[in-house]
């Protein structure tokens, strides 16, 4: 399962995913703005943790990690593209993707020219 939107109807998806809830605390905390890249824990002990991370956008990119569990991928500088099995995401502040890790997933891959792009996935 794959959802693409952005930030400001995270909320509409907290039904289906009750993580989303810590997620957005975090986020509103601006947390992963304010911290530099590595892993972290939430705050409140839950079973979502997050991934800060800086890179240059490329033509080939990255494979993505296999980190378990749903990943939700937010751009909070910069710019990527994402391709999940064929489909391709742009990633820009204010969106959001969600997914399940498969097997031909690649990051970081750039829109036009290479950027300096910082993420943060959070997994749970």
């Amino acid at each position: 399962m794959m959802v693409f939107d952005t930030l400001s109807e995270l909320e509409s998806y907290e039904g289906a995913f009750p993580e989303i809830r810590t997620i957005i605390d975090v986020m509103d905390r601006s947390l992963p703005y304010d911290q530099g890249a590595g892993r972290y824990k939430t705050p409140e002990e839950s079973t979502v943790s997050y991934i800060i991370e800086t890179f240059l956008t490329s033509s080939k990119g990255f494979e993505a990690e296999k980190d378990g569990g749903r990943v939700m991928e937010i751009v909070l500088e910069g710019d990527e593209m994402v391709s999940i099995d064929g489909s391709v995401f742009r990633l820009q502040p204010g969106r959001f993707l969600l997914y399940d890790p498969s097997e031909n997933i690649r990051r970081g891959l750039s829109y036009a020219l290479p950027e300096h792009t910082k993420t943060v996935r959070f997994v749970f």
